[in-house]
Order: C-alpha cells, then structure tokens, then sequence
C-alpha cells in the first residue's frame, strides 16, 4: 500500500468519505459534485483508494487523500475499504459509488442524521439508497435539477452498497471482512453494516431525496445481453456464490447474528483490541495470551497434557490416601510440595 496524498487539517472533519476504484472508472464526475455541497469543505475528507496502482491526476488534485493498494490478480474491494478506514479521520465513515451524482446536501443530510450530541454522532447504521438509469452521463451536467429528465429504474435497496456508520463502530467490530469470499465483484460495505445490524446498532434508509444518481457506464459495460469480450471479463469478477447478488458470506452473517468478520484486518484488530478497558492486571494476562489466531496447536497440546498431568495426580492422591490412612496421605503431600 502506498499514500500519494494524505490529510493532516486540522480540526478533523466530522465525516469521511470513502471513494473505491480498481482501475475501470471512466469518469470522475462524483469529485466535482462531492466539491459542491451545501457544508464547508472542511467539515468532510475526500479519500480515494485504488485497489490496484492507477494514479489519475484529477483525482490526486481534488480528493484529500489518495491510496493505491498495489493488489495484484482477482481485486479485493475490503482491503481497500479497510485502508481507506484506517486512513480516515472523521468521526463518521461513508462508503459509496465512486461514479455518482451526489446532492448538494448529501454530507449535510449525514451529519444531521447522526443526530450529534456534545460533539458526538448517535450510533447509527446509515444505508443510502442509489438511483440508476440506463442512459450515460452526459458531458454538460452541472445542474442536478436536470435529473428529472431521465428515465430512472425503481429504488431497490443494496443497489450500490452505499452507507455511512461511525468510524468508533466499524473499528469496534472488527472493520470489513477481509475473508476470500469477499474477493471480486460481489462484496460490499453491507458486510459490516448487517453486522453492526446484529450487534444492536439501529437501521436506517436515508431519505430517497438524497439518494445518489448512478448513470450507465459505456456501453458495452457489462450488459447481460450484449456480448463482448469486456463482458466477458466482468462475468469472470464474480468468483463467489452469491444471494441475488449479495455475497453469501455476507447474507449468512446477517442471518446467523455474527457480529465479527471472518478475516480480521490485522491492524484494524490492534485497533480494536486498544480500545478495551480491563478492570485488574490480572485479567490482563488473559487478554494478551494469543493474537488473532488464537492458540496454536502446540499451544492447546501443552494445555491438553497439563490436564492429563492433573488427572493422574488426583489419582495418586486417592490412592495414597486409601492405602496410607488420611494423615500418613497428607503428610507425604506436604514433602512432595516442598520438593523433599
């Protein structure tokens, strides 16, 4: 992983968001209307993240941070959400369509939705709903009034993974899944968000005033009904099951209550694990013994044969006292403890 640009304003802003490209944006159109809302420009950070190693001048111009991942072979999208979260400074963290229209209030409407108290936002599992359309972006779109005059597909939940949560909450639990399932197309911050879902946190779907407005990428792009060889490609990015196109792993979480990820970010798991507050030192030498993995298997072999130790002691014991009487038992016990 390697940092182009980073943010070090100060104060912090309260909302990061957090824009992902794997070297096939044709546009950057959602740059210039994320410049253009309705809150200072301070109040919210631009970070971009390649997966792979594309660096587009506009993009290390405008947004204010810029991340390439260095991936190498079939992408992973949550290794990149996971860079962008570390990197992120804000108080809330919103993950969305790097290729959108946004409202001019859209950071606006977040923060407000977070309902901040003493300078804090309420927990909150944010989700933002996407419009698309099967037209292009055109060249001279400036006034999002001019929307209306497209033809837009109904709303349906989940289209384009879009939402926002507290940074304090995606750390706590565990950041976004970095399991191998998740490789490829089919992923999304839904991972984490059903998983804050299932850890308490309420659900809510922003109003579709603010939703985001997604034009059709240029054709052929990946149309079911189209043939070419860029199709093709893409139908090779979906290399796990999915459920209506919500990767499983994730659905089966959101169904079984997990509340952490499968493959913990290694450093989003140090995060986590500092944020603990341990009531006595001796509790904690318990809650440093193992790392992530847990205990090995020689680990849980030491363990296994100090057991059997245990249980053969106990039946020396017992022997000792049928065959010596209680008094002539405790007193070899006592020589035996003081080793002689």
């Amino acid at each position: 992983m390697r940092i182009h640009k980073n943010n070090e304003r100060q104060p912090a802003p309260p909302v990061s968001i957090i824009l992902l490209d794997w070297s096939c944006r044709e546009r950057f159109h959602a740059l210039d209307w994320l410049n253009r809302q309705t809150v200072p420009r301070h109040q919210y950070e631009l970070i971009w993240v390649e997966l792979f190693d594309r660096v587009v001048p506009k993009v290390l111009d405008e947004a204010d941070v810029l991340i390439t991942c260095g991936q190498r072979g079939t992408y992973h999208k949550h290794e990149g959400y996971n860079a962008g979260l570390l990197q992120s400074r804000g108080q809330i963290i919103t993950v969305c369509d790097s290729d959108v229209v946004f409202p001019t209030d859209f950071v606006e409407s977040i923060v407000n939705s977070f309902q901040f108290s003493q300078g804090e936002p309420q927990p909150l599992v944010l989700m933002h709903y996407e419009w698309r359309t099967d037209s292009e972006y055109p060249d001279d779109l400036v006034d999002i009034d001019r929307l209306s005059g497209f033809k837009w597909q109904k709303l349906w939940p989940n289209v384009g993974a879009c939402v926002s949560v507290r940074r304090i909450d995606a750390i706590r639990f565990g950041g976004f899944d970095e399991h191998y399932s998740y490789q490829g197309f089919i992923c999304g911050p839904y991972d984490l968000a059903w998983r804050l879902v299932n850890a308490g946190l309420p659900e809510i779907w922003h109003d579709p005033a603010v939703a985001l407005w997604h034009f059709a990428h240029p054709a052929p792009y990946f149309h079911p009904r189209l043939f070419s060889f860029r199709n093709l490609c893409r139908w090779f990015e979906i290399t796990h099951p999915h459920c209506e196109y919500h990767a499983l792993t994730a659905v089966e979480a959101f169904s079984t209550g997990r509340v952490l990820p499968l493959k913990e970010n290694p450093v989003v798991h140090r995060l986590r694990m500092s944020l603990r507050s341990i009531g006595t030192p001796y509790e904690e030498t318990y809650a440093t013994k193992t790392g992530p993995e847990g205990f090995g298997r020689i680990q849980r072999l030491r363990f296994r044969l100090a057991l059997a130790r245990e249980g053969f002691m106990r039946l020396l014991i017992w022997l000792a006292y049928k065959l010596l009487g209680s008094k002539k038992s405790e007193a070899l016990q006592k020589v035996l403890r003081s080793g002689g």
